[in-house]
């Protein structure tokens, strides 16, 4: 019974401490730190250190909000141009679009409609 109990315990020590990838503390000149391994903060700043689990440097991180912004935008003009294209594409006859080629044995041109 005590080691069932002893590792239902651990097993959410493991579970919690595998969110927390990460630990900030402020060091003595005001500096905001961030690290990945508790082993790296000073032992000083241990007790006013605190954990951050990925969720929550995601939401603030002012980088990856740009980012997924920029990605948004490029993905809406992309639909858009496609949209564009389809309506060309259907003004122009049916999907077809203008294919020349050359004849190699006789160097004509030929024009088509694919």
């Amino acid at each position: 019974m005590r080691i069932a109990g002893l590792l239902v315990g651990m097993l959410l020590l493991v579970s919690v401490d595998a969110r927390a990838t990460f630990f900030k503390y402020k060091d003595s000149s005001g500096a905001i730190v961030i690290t990945d391994k508790l082993e790296n903060v000073p032992e000083k700043y241990r007790k006013k250190c605190k954990a951050i689990f990925d969720e929550d440097l995601d939401a603030k991180d002012s980088l990856k909000k740009r980012w997924a912004a920029s990605k948004e935008a490029r993905d809406k003009q992309e639909r858009e141009e496609q949209k564009r294209k389809q309506a060309e594409n259907k003004k122009s006859g049916d999907g077809k679009r203008p294919v020349i080629t050359v004849d190699e044995t006789t160097g004509e041109i030929i024009r088509t409609m694919e």
